[in-house]
C-alpha cells in the first residue's frame, strides 16, 4: 500500500479468519463487492483491500492507448 487517496472513505472493514480459504479476508460495508485475501496478515488484507478501491477509482491508463 502506497500512499492512501484521500478520496477512499472506509466507514467500516471487517477482517476475519477463513479455514476454508486458509486466508484473513478483508471486506468493506462501502465496497461490498470488493474482497482481498492474504493468508499471513490481516492487516496485508486490509492493505490489499485499500489498494483494490484505489485501483477501481483509477482511470484505466490503458484505454486511450492503441495496441502494441
Amino acid at each position: 500500500m502506497g500512499i492512501v487517496d484521500r478520496d477512499v472513505c472506509l466507514s467500516s472493514v471487517t477482517v476475519h479468519w477463513s479455514s476454508r480459504d486458509a486466508a484473513f479476508i478483508a471486506r468493506s460495508d462501502r465496497h461490498p463487492g470488493l474482497v482481498c485475501r492474504n493468508e499471513w496478515s490481516s492487516l496485508a488484507a486490509v492493505d490489499g483491500l485499500i489498494d483494490l478501491i484505489e485501483q477501481r477509482r483509477r482511470p484505466d491508463d490503458s484505454a486511450g492507448r492503441p495496441a502494441a
